[in-house]
C-alpha cells in the first residue's frame, strides 16, 4: 500500500511516480497467487486438481472449517493485493466522475486475469500502461473543460480569490479518491490550480482534474485499512474503503452520494446498514453494470467481438447479431438476479429468455405478437433451457467451422464444477479435429479416450461437451448432423455424488447442475473472486465455509449471497501481502 508520505507527494510528481511505485509494489515477490496470498485451499485456483472433487464429496468446505469452531473469535481471511482499476471500472468511473461515457479505458493495456475475472494486481505497471493513463488523463481533462461549470461546485470563473477552488478541489477531490482529501494534498493540488489560473481558471481546472486522474489514489483500489499502514494481521477497513469496496463489486463504479454520505457518518460498520444498502444498490440501475459483468467473465463470453465464423458455414453471422446474443444474454442474467427469483437454479433451467428480433430467426422462433425488444419471451423448452443454451455461450465456445466439445466441457469444468483440468502437454497437436462428412463429432473425437495421451484430461471435458452438440457454432439447435442423428447423452465424471449419472442433453445437465452442492459452493466461490479481485485460500476456509453453507440453505438465492459475502469479514476487513509497504 502507499505510505502517508507518498500523499504528500505533489500533484505534478505524483502522476508520473505514483504508478510506477504502486507498481513495483504489486510485482515484487514475483507475482505468484499462492506465493503472496497464501496457500490455496483444496477449490481456489482455478479449480482443484483434475478428477478431485473439492472439499469431499458434495465439493463444499474446507480444509480449516475444524479451526474455524474451535476458534469462533479468530477473524482469518486471505491476503489483499494493491489492485488497478480494471478498463470497465475506469470507464463507468469517468463517466460517473465527469459525465463522459467515451469508454477512454479500451486504448489501455488489457486487463489481467485472476481465474475467470478481470483484476489489475499481479503483473507491476510498464512504463507503456504509465503513458497510455497520462494520455487518456489529458484528453479526459480537456474534454471536462467544457463541462466545468456542471462538474465544479461553484463558479471557478468568477471566483476572485480561492474559495470556490478550495470548494471544487476537496469536492472533486474526494470523489476521484474515494476519501477525503488531507490538508497537504489540498494545498498541493491548490498551488497547481493557482498556477493554471495565471492563464485562466478552466486552466487551472484542467490541470487539477488531469493530475487526480494519473494519481495511484484514482486508479487503484487502495485498501489500506483503519490501522493506516499494511498490516498482515486483519484489520477492519475505513468507512471510505468499505463505501467503494462495496460500490465497485455492487455497481462496478465510484460510490454515489448516499454511500459518501453514510461513510462519512460511518453508518456503514452497522451489519443492518450494509445489508439495506445491497438492497438498495441491487435495485439502482447501476447494477447492471456489475451482475451481467460476472456472468459474462464467470462464461468466458467477454471477448465476443473477437469471435469468428465461418461465412460460406454461417453467412448470417455478423456483429449485429454477436451483439444481439450478447445483449440475450446480459439481459437474461440481470433479471434473474435482480428482478426475478434470484435463483441459481432459474439460470441453468429457465425456459424463457430476452431476445433481440434478430435471434428469432436462429432460434427457429418468430416473434410473438405485440412483441417489444428486450421483453421475456418464451422458449421451447425441448430445445432451450437455462444460460448454458444461449447463443453467446455456444458461439464463444465453439470453432469458426465446427463445435468444440473441448471449450464447451472445459468451461463448465473450471467454472461451473471449479476443477481445474491441466493443459496438454507440450509434444501435443492441441489443433481441433476437422469436420467430416463420414462422421459425427462424437464419432470423431472417441479417439480422445482412446489415446492415453489425451484420454486422462479428454474424459473430464468431452463427456460433458458432447452433450452440447445439438447446437452448432453459433448456436442453432439441430437434431443430426450431416444427417446423422446427433447423440447428446452425456456424463460428469469425477465430481460429487449429485453429479453422478448420464444425462442426454443440456436440459438434463442444466437440471443436474441447478441441485448440485459442489456447483453452489463452485459459484459461491466464484461470486467471492468477483468480489474481491483475488482467489480465495486457506485462510478464507472459515469465511467461505459460513457463505457456501449459508447460500445452500436459501436455495441458491443469488441475492442472498451477495449480501453475505458483503457482510463476511473477507470484505469488511483486510489483510496486506507481506512487504508491500515504500
Amino acid at each position: 500500500m502507499l505510505s502517508k508520505a507518498n500523499r504528500a507527494l505533489s500533484p505534478v510528481m505524483r502522476p508520473l511516480l505514483g504508478p510506477l511505485l504502486a507498481g513495483l509494489l504489486v510485482g515484487c515477490g514475483g507475482g505468484k497467487i499462492g506465493a503472496e496470498q497464501g496457500t490455496p485451499s483444496g477449490n481456489s485456483g482455478r479449480g482443484s486438481p483434475s478428477g478431485t472433487v473439492p472439499g469431499g464429496s458434495s465439493g463444499g468446505g474446507g480444509g480449516g472449517t475444524a479451526a474455524c469452531t474451535s476458534q469462533p473469535s479468530v477473524v482469518q481471511i486471505g491476503r489483499t493485493r494493491l489492485r488497478r482499476m480494471t478498463r470497465s471500472q475506469f470507464n463507468n468511473t469517468v463517466r460517473d466522475l465527469l459525465g463522459n461515457a467515451t469508454n477512454p479505458a479500451s486504448v489501455i493495456a488489457p486487463d489481467e486475469r485472476i481465474g475467470p475475472f478481470y483484476s489489475n494486481g499481479i503483473a507491476p505497471i510498464t512504463d507503456l500502461i504509465v503513458q497510455q493513463h497520462m494520455e487518456v488523463a489529458e484528453k479526459l481533462a480537456l474534454d471536462a473543460q467544457a463541462r466545468m461549470t456542471s462538474i465544479a461546485p461553484c463558479n471557478l470563473t468568477a471566483d476572485t480569490g480561492d474559495t470556490c477552488a478550495r470548494q471544487f478541489i476537496s469536492d472533486f477531490g474526494q470523489r476521484a479518491y474515494r476519501r477525503p482529501l488531507e490538508q497537504a494534498e489540498k494545498d498541493n493540488y491548490l498551488s497547481l490550480y493557482t498556477l493554471g489560473r495565471s492563464t485562466s481558471a478552466a486552466n487551472g481546472f484542467r490541470l487539477v482534474v488531469q493530475a487526480m486522474l494519473q494519481s495511484p489514489f484514482f486508479l487503484y483500489h487502495v485498501d489500506v485499512g483503519q490501522s493506516g499502514v499494511p498490516s498482515d494481521t486483519p484489520t477492519p477497513l475505513t468507512s471510505y474503503e468499505l463505501a467503494s469496496r462495496l460500490s465497485y463489486f455492487l455497481w462496478d463504479t465510484m460510490p454515489d452520494r448516499a454511500l459518501f454520505d453514510l461513510a462519512a457518518s460511518e453508518q456503514l460498520a452497522d451489519a443492518a446498514v450494509l445489508k439495506d444498502q445491497v438492497a438498495r444498490m441491487l435495485a439502482d440501475p447501476r447494477a447492471k453494470d456489475a451482475v451481467p459483468s460476472f456472468h459474462s467473465q464467470w462464461l468466458g463470453i467477454g471477448n465476443m467481438d473477437d469471435v469468428i465464423k465461418d461465412p460460406a458455414l454461417f453467412p448470417e453471422w455478423n456483429d449485429s447479431l454477436s451483439s444481439a446474443m450478447r445483449a440475450e444474454t446480459t439481459n437474461f442474467a440481470d433479471y434473474v438476479v435482480r428482478s426475478g427469483d434470484g435463483r441459481l437454479s432459474t439460470l441453468f433451467t429457465a425456459d424463457f429468455s430476452f431476445l433481440d428480433a434478430s435471434l428469432f430467426p436462429l432460434y427457429g422462433m418468430t416473434a410473438p405478437a405485440g412483441f417489444t425488444a428486450g421483453s421475456r419471451v418464451a422458449l421451447d423448452p425441448t430445445e432451450r433451457s437455462g444460460i448454458l443454451t444461449q447463443a453467446a455461450f455456444l458461439s464463444t465456445h465453439a470453432h469458426r467451422d465446427q463445435t468444440s466439445p473441448v471449450h464447451r466441457g472445459l468451461i463448465v469444468r473450471e467454472n461451473v464444477l471449479c476443477q481445474l483440468v491441466n493443459p496438454p502437454p507440450p509434444n501435443v497437436n492441441a489443433n481441433p479435429l476437422p469436420p467430416s462428412s463420414a462422421a459425427t463429432t462424437r464419432q470423431r473425437f472417441e479417439a480422445h479416450e482412446s489415446d492415453p495421451q489425451c484420454a486422462g484430461c479428454h474424459t473430464l471435458m468431452d463427456p460433458i461437451g458432447l452433450t452440447f452438440e445439438n447446437y452448432d457454432a453459433i448456436g442453432r439447435f439441430r437434431a443430426d448432423e450431416g444427417g446423422i442423428p446427433i447423440d447428446a447423452s452425456g456424463e460428469i465424471k469425477g465430481a460429487s455424488t449429485d453429479l453422478a449419472g448420464r444425462f442426454v442433453g443440456v436440459r438434463e445437465l442444466g437440471s443436474k447442475l441447478a441441485q448440485s452442492r459442489q456447483v453452489s459452493d463452485c459459484v459461491a466461490n466464484q461470486w467471492f473472486r468477483f468480489a474481491l479481485g483475488r482467489m480465495e485460500s486457506m485462510d478464507d476456509d472459515c469465511v467461505l465455509a459460513v457463505i457456501r453453507q449459508g447460500f445452500a440453505a436459501s436455495g441458491g438465492d443469488i441475492r442472498q449471497l451477495l449480501t453475505a459475502i458483503v457482510l463476511s469479514d473477507a470484505f469488511r476487513q483486510v489483510r496486506h501481502v507481506s512487504g508491500t509497504t515504500l
